[in-house]
């Protein structure tokens, strides 16, 4: 049930997002052709993580609790090859529904450009988003071979929390999922498991 909510968000978060990047017609790019494909990899991240608690069994958020994770977006045409120096979209869309009600995923995901391509945060001249509230970023692929890297932080305080990471160039679209969950939580999903903490 909780998955089936979980696809169901991101899923309404998606049609919103594509419905207003069509009707502002925030895509428009002579360089891409019919058939433009976008994909995001890694496909999907989630989270294993131990809620942090009060006294009183309540989830508590500390920025000193999180995990960077690095996602390389590619742009190619209808036969596969890269198209560099593409046109694209990328909006960081988290969702309220999975969340401590208190906090509204303010502060609990964060998307940064990797403009030195080093797959570590320099904070803050990379920081693109944060607040909670969904920005829509325009960038372009690289020159050479097609890609963009982002890296997205997720603040791994407490478990239930969820965002889509959304991408679009010409007609293509990619979207991932990136969550935190309790061990409990069963899932055949690939996870990375970690204590909640800052590795760096």
């Amino acid at each position: 049930m909780q998955k089936t909510m979980k696809h169901y968000s991101i899923l309404q978060n998606t049609l919103i997002i594509l419905f207003g990047l069509v009707f502002a017609g925030c895509n428009n790019n002579d360089q891409l052709g019919p058939q433009t494909s976008v994909r995001i990899s890694p496909t999907e991240q989630v989270w294993i993580v131990t809620d942090l608690l009060d006294a009183n069994g309540n989830c508590v958020v500390s920025q000193d609790f999180y995990q960077d994770n690095v996602f390389v977006i590619t742009v190619a045409d209808s036969n596969g090859a890269p198209i560099g120096e593409a046109e694209l979209s990328i909006y960081l869309s988290p969702s309220n529904s999975t969340s401590p009600p208190q906090y509204n995923n303010e502060y609990i995901f964060y998307l940064y450009d990797d403009l030195n391509n080093n797959g570590v945060v320099d904070h803050p001249q990379e920081l693109v988003s944060g607040t909670g509230q969904p920005i829509l970023y325009v960038t372009e692929t690289e020159r050479y071979h097609g890609t963009k890297s982002v890296i997205v932080r997720t603040n791994t305080s407490c478990s239930g929390y969820l965002a889509s990471l959304e991408a679009f160039a010409g007609d293509g679209h990619a979207s991932v999922s990136i969550s935190t969950e309790s061990p409990d939580d069963s899932s055949d999903d690939t996870s990375d498991t970690n204590d909640g903490s800052n590795t760096e």
